[in-house]
């Protein structure tokens, strides 16, 4: 049960005697179906804290449906104490699952004092905490357990993602305590971004004292644990972190606004603290050029930097959650599947309990990624060896796709994590998966439209006015040039329904949404004077189909077989008794397909990603294919 995570590609392969290609299919063979269990989930243990309870502080137990009642606290917090904290348990009892007794709990009692101060403030009742919440008495065998009470906890564990993804109320306890007015004082300054706003008024060496407290914050055990890591991930939209402060700070901490009503702690939300954190260090690095600025820099973006203030807009966060996974803490280190994959929420799992050995966690988590559908650059046979020489964290960095096009106004870290194939096979020459294969034609140039329509009267619940304006104008033009088909196929889809906007958009199918998205995207590119390009499904059988999709071009011309895949699917919500983990999924892409001329009907099409290509399609009675996007030529290299 090596783990590998901070070995080369190259020395894996090396160690194997096999290439990637084959350790990939290899592995491929143990994947499981994600199974929340959703039981779990809807009778969900809680502890409340007794009132009046004169003697000591006891917590009973309650079940809640966490599907309807998210009113919860839903604890993260590290098993060990931090040298700043009282490691003392026993001051409070628990109420045991039969409920005749109350037996004194391992938590610290600090954990305890510190969680029900923040329940008092905020007015909440129920507290969810891992320790007390699943069972924990289990025989730790990592194979298969006949036992009971061992699968128990085992869904419990592979479901604990939602409760902190449910909760209206996450809360993480910090161990290391703010302790001085001049710190309380800086820490408010970064969370209002006062240093970013004000850079004429800013002390350099106000800046430096910031920085290393936000270096001393990050510096917290918590920050450093996987399982914590995924709990704030999971959680970030209301994760709230609480710092202690000495009572003698409470005044000072009212006056600044920007710390919540919790008695002798600071409560921040997670998010706009890895916000503020990372637009200060990313201001400080390129305005002050010192090299112990990008000493914490450095260190606090590697624990607390916020993803949509760092990422480019075109590129996945995948790669970053799985290297930010690999760098904390874990007893097993191949929990870092099941935390990846309730992260990126991935419906296929890996099943290492069934591997044969030697196993890599290297090769299962990349496995993992592509079963799911994650998407890598492709630089066809001039794919470099250099990039095997890098362990996998790296690896993904750079080759993952970094090209997505979310549609304006969508959010992009949103609309990229669902940019993923479906029903992925890992095939000895590559990515087998499946959605409609275009081969384009007709360039369209909007400049030259020659139909000029008059302002629509009607409404639809789907487009403005000026955008169905446009798109009948560009419909009326397909039916100029005689693409009859595409232009009845956009006058039905801007005539679909005529009712409000409010009741369309509650009710609208994930088809619908994303159909609309392009068409905006379609409406933007007309307007810019950006050409368009037909699109046809390819036919195996050598049938010209009549042209169905229409695609944003950016070049005037383009050889004659020209390629474009795409492919969509909602998400799958499983069973009654088990979720699915899913996201919708959808995929444009221009591809090339350079043995097409070669390719035999019996061959599914061994295609080459270009670059993503924004494009309206309308598919309908049309199945989908079988494509293999091959693997680069590295994946195939054995090394002696």
């Amino acid at each position: 049960m090596k783990d590998d995570s901070n070995v080369s590609l190259r020395n894996i392969v090396k160690d194997h005697g096999k290439s990637i290609a084959s350790l990939l299919q290899d592995i491929g063979e143990y994947q499981l179906p994600q199974r929340k269990c959703l039981r779990f989930i809807e009778e969900l243990e809680c502890l409340t804290f007794e009132k009046n309870s004169c003697d000591e502080p006891r917590l009973m137990r309650h079940n809640i449906n966490a599907f309807e009642d998210r009113e919860y606290v839903a604890l993260s917090y590290t098993w060990d104490n931090s040298d700043q904290e009282d490691p003392t348990t026993g001051k409070y009892k628990v109420q045991n699952r039969d409920q005749l007794q109350f037996l004194a709990s391992p938590v610290r009692d600090c954990v305890f004092d510190r969680v029900s101060s923040f329940m008092h403030a905020k007015g909440l009742r129920r507290l969810w905490i891992d320790r007390h919440c699943v069972k924990q008495k289990t025989c730790r065998r990592k194979d298969v357990c006949p036992h009971r009470r061992c699968n128990e906890k085992k869904r419990a564990v592979e479901t604990m993602d939602l409760v902190y993804s449910l909760s209206e109320h996450p809360v993480a306890l910090l161990g290391k305590p703010i302790e001085w007015a001049y710190e309380l004082d800086l820490l408010a300054k970064v969370l209002e971004e006062t240093f970013v706003k004000e850079p004429n008024q800013v002390d350099h060496e106000e800046i430096l004292q910031a920085l290393s407290l936000l270096t001393r914050i990050t510096k917290d055990r918590w920050w450093m644990r996987a399982w914590t890591f995924q709990e704030n991930y999971r959680g970030l939209r209301n994760m709230k972190l609480l710092i202690r402060h000495p009572d003698f700070l409470e005044a000072r901490k009212q006056a600044h606004k920007c710390f919540s009503d919790v008695p002798n702690e600071l409560c921040i939300g997670s998010e706009q603290f890895c916000r503020a954190s990372t637009k200060l260090c990313r201001w400080a690095a390129q305005e002050l050029q010192r090299d112990d600025i990008f000493h914490h820099t450095n260190e606090i973006l590697r624990v607390a930097g916020k993803y949509t203030v760092l990422l480019d807009r075109s590129m996945s966060m995948t790669p970053r959650v799985i290297a930010d996974i690999q760098t904390r803490g874990l007893k097993d280190a191949w929990d870092r599947l099941a935390i990846i994959a309730n992260c990126c929420q991935y419906t296929i799992r890996m099943d290492q309990t069934q591997m044969q050995e030697p196993k890599s966690l290297t090769i299962s988590i990349l496995a993992m990624c592509l079963l799911n559908g994650e998407i890598l650059l492709d630089q066809s046979q001039k794919h470099s060896f250099s990039t095997l020489e890098k362990p996998l964290s790296q690896f993904l960095e750079d080759q993952a796709f970094k090209g997505f096009y979310a549609p304006e106004g969508e959010r992009w870290f949103t609309f990229n994590k669902r940019c993923r194939f479906f029903d992925v096979e890992l095939k000895p020459n590559g990515v087998k998966t499946r959605g409609h294969l275009w081969k384009l034609g007709r360039i369209i140039d909007p400049r030259e439209f020659c139909l000029l329509l008059p302002e629509s009267t009607e409404k639809s619940s789907f487009v403005t006015k000026d955008e169905k304006r446009l798109l009948s104008q560009l419909a009326a033009e397909l039916r100029r040039l005689h693409e009859i088909t595409l232009a009845m196929h956009l006058e039905r889809f801007l005539n679909y329904d005529h009712t409000s906007q409010g009741e369309a958009f509650q009710r609208e199918t994930f088809p619908e949404r994303y159909m609309r998205l392009m068409a905006k995207g379609l409406v933007v590119a007309i307007s810019e004077g950006k050409l368009l390009r037909l699109g046809r499904v390819w036919d195996s059988q050598k049938r010209k189909n009549a042209c169905s999709a229409i695609f944003i071009w950016d070049v005037d011309g383009g050889p004659d077989w020209d390629f474009a895949f795409t492919a969509s699917r909602p998400l799958e919500r499983g069973s009654q008794n088990h979720g699915t983990n899913d996201l919708d999924h959808h995929v444009s892409l221009e591809v090339s397909w350079p043995s097409v001329r070669d390719q035999s009907l019996s061959h599914h099409p061994q295609l080459f990603l270009k670059r993503w290509l924004v494009g309206l399609c309308f598919f309908y009675d049309f199945p989908r294919t079988d494509v293999v996007f091959l693997w680069p030529s590295s994946f195939h290299k054995t090394f002696s």
